[in-house]
């Protein structure tokens, strides 16, 4: 899910007696400027599910009993200023944008099923596997906050907007941001999910499946 919020700003000028419109747009406009922030993740813990409430919620293959699941939401939110001058005479806008875009996994809930009691040998090895579902998150996360600071650079640049209104930058600005943020939501869901599956391999099904026979022999 994405959240976008859009805070405007306009600066009225009386600009055509100080030269021409474009040369006052050039020296008093501030550069474009692109921050994105990529949120630390954190999460809320769940034991009340049972076994078979977890493997309803989160089983992707037959058979496959989940005993630890890490669920959460991709977010996203842009604070815009419009950093813009309106022509007195003859309807003109020149604008750069200022641009803050948040990043974040939230909500997040980490479940461990209710059969392992806190702090118990099974309880610490399915923690353990999904401190590393976490990990993923975060890592993915911080590499995607990068490329799209990168991306929106690109896009808005540093040129000047020439447009009828106010509104009118703010609808294009919108535009843009929707239209390099709404794919990158989706590739970042993508590359999280190959992941996640990596880490879900048979081999650390396999290592799981020997750390709770253990666990189990020793009560």
């Amino acid at each position: 899910m994405r959240t976008l919020v859009l805070l405007t700003a306009l600066l009225l000028a009386g600009c055509d007696m100080f030269g021409s419109f474009e040369s006052v747009c050039e020296k008093r406009l501030a550069p474009t400027t692109v921050e994105v922030v990529t949120k630390p993740v954190s999460y809320f813990y769940d034991f009340s599910q049972s076994t078979s409430e977890l493997t309803a919620r989160g089983a992707h293959r037959a058979g496959t009993v989940v005993l630890g699941l890490v669920e959460t939401e991709i977010r996203s939110e842009a604070s815009l200023g419009l950093n813009g001058i309106k022509q007195t005479f003859g309807g003109r806008y020149c604008m750069r944008p200022n641009l803050a875009v948040k990043l974040a996994f939230e909500p997040m809930t980490l479940f461990v099923a209710s059969e392992q009691p806190e702090g118990s040998c099974a309880y610490r090895i399915t923690m353990e596997h999904e401190l590393k579902h976490i990990a993923v998150y975060q890592e993915s996360l911080e590499k995607f906050g990068a490329r799209v600071r990168e991306d929106l650079e690109r896009v808005l640049g540093n040129e000047i907007v020439y447009l009828g209104s106010q509104s009118e930058a703010d609808a294009h600005v919108r535009t843009v941001i929707e239209k390099t943020l709404t794919p990158y939501m989706q590739a970042i869901l993508d590359e999280v999910r190959a992941k996640q599956a990596r880490v879900d391999s048979p081999a650390e099904y396999a290592r799981l499946d020997r750390h709770h026979a253990w666990c189990a022999g020793r009560r």
